[in-house]
């Protein structure tokens, strides 16, 4: 049987090291051509979550390390190509293997892998546990803060229906139902002559980096 290699772009993962395996960053507005065939959206997404939660399973410290602040996308672009890990494309948990495909090709940009890695820390930690936010919201900081203030609004509002999201299969059912439930969060949450546009991928990015941040913020300090 001849295997085709399986492309997987907008809102994907990245590239990893190993040989078939090829990718890139690329700037947050450069055009991805698809060829017919090839995978986008939520088929795209779900590879790429799996992806990410295999990256931030291996690398958990360094994960949550090139995630600190400056958070811009120089910065994005400078670091998070380090968290690579071919064993991510070719062991067995690797992205190819799901999809029965010998070669994988990831593109993506820094917004897009940047919210899956924290979809998948979210995941990892607060998987059992939901998160305990403080009392007062965190200021977010950033290159897209007024988003993630946005973003912050909404999980603090309605964290339950938030975590629901973040662990819900991307394009499943699960998903589609938090958002819903969620949607009048949206509007609550957004400013008066505020306007917000973007893809259900950039949308689930944000929330996820804004639960993830408001989660960190709220533990204890350590007295030692």
């Amino acid at each position: 049987m001849i295997r085709r290699p399986i492309l997987l772009a907008a809102v994907c993962g990245i590239a990893g090291a190993a040989q078939g395996q090829t990718g890139s960053i690329r700037s947050n507005t450069a055009p991805i051509e698809v060829p017919e065939g090839r995978s986008t959206g939520d088929v795209a997404r779900a590879v790429s979550d799996n992806f990410a939660l295999c990256i931030v399973k291996r690398h958990y410290p360094q994960v949550v390390k090139m995630l600190a602040p400056p958070l811009d996308t120089a910065h994005d672009f400078k670091f998070l190509p380090k968290l690579m890990d071919g064993e991510c494309f070719t062991g067995s948990s690797a992205v190819g293997r799901e999809y029965g495909m010998d070669s994988v090709e990831m593109n993506t940009n820094p917004v897009a892998f940047r919210g899956a890695l924290y979809k998948a820390l979210v995941r990892k930690d607060f998987g059992r546990r939901p998160a305990t936010f403080g009392a007062a919201a965190l200021v977010m900081s950033g290159d897209n803060s007024g988003v993630l203030q946005f973003a912050g609004c909404v999980v603090r509002a309605d964290p339950g229906n938030s975590l629901k999201l973040l662990q819900a299969v991307a394009g499943a059912p699960a998903e589609q139902a938090a958002i819903g439930a969620l949607k009048p969060r949206f509007d609550q949450c957004t400013p008066p002559g505020v306007q917000h546009a973007f893809s259900k991928g950039s949308l689930i990015g944000y929330l996820a980096e804004a639960y993830y941040r408001e989660a960190d913020a709220s533990k204890p300090t350590s007295s030692n």
